[in-house]
Order: structure tokens, then sequence, then C-alpha cells
């Protein structure tokens, strides 16, 4: 992402998750719906970039926040994080956002999700 389209990008993406109430409307819709959702916007701000480091887990911590907000716990990213053969699926899926594909990042998600009690 080029610095110049940061703050027009990021004003989009954050106006887009407000018109979708914070995604609360989705908190009484089936896990994986609400898992689609996430993992989107979620893509959407790693593709964004907008810190020179740490936007993996500023990204991780407000998902947190907005699942919290709809009734679940925090995501539990433990497994995707784990350096197993070399490799971090956490880091494969930002990869694949950056290539607009989000599908790594959703079963990610999906995984981590359980409802509060």
């Amino acid at each position: 992402m080029q610095v110049r389209f940061l703050e027009n990008t990021s004003k989009e993406i954050f106006r887009s998750l407000a018109s979708e109430n914070y995604l609360k409307d989705y908190s009484i819709k089936p896990k994986e719906e609400f898992a689609v959702k996430i993992s989107f916007f979620m893509c959407e701000l790693i593709a964004l970039h907008p810190f020179f480091e740490l936007n993996g887990r500023i990204t991780r911590l407000f998902f947190d926040m907005i699942a919290t907000y709809n009734g679940y716990e925090y995501i539990d990213y433990h497994d995707a994080l784990e350096i197993e053969d070399g490799e971090n699926k956490f880091i494969n899926a930002s990869i694949d956002c950056m290539l607009s594909n989000d599908n790594k990042m959703y079963q990610i998600i999906l995984a981590g999700l359980k409802k509060a009690e």
C-alpha cells in the first residue's frame, strides 16, 4: 500500500465496518458467517499495513475486541502462530491476504472462534 492512499483507504475500511454495525448483526448468525466477515476485514487491514511494525499483533487485538463485542471469547490464534516446519500459518494467511485471498485467514478465525459463556 502506498502511503498516499493510507488515509482514504483506512477511512473506507472503517466506514464499511461501522456500516456493518461492527459485525453485531452477525453475532446471532452461525459462527461461519461471522468468521467470513472477520477474515474479510482482517485481510483488508493486513493489506493496508498501516504501521511499520506490529501490524499482525494490532490487527489480532482489534479483532479480538470485535469478537468480544459480539459475544465471543478472544480468538485463539495459538495453533496458527506456532512455527511448524519453518512455516507460520498466520504469516502465510497474511501473505494470501495481500493477494486478495482470505481463505486461510477464514480457516484460522473459524478454528479460533468460541462463543463466550
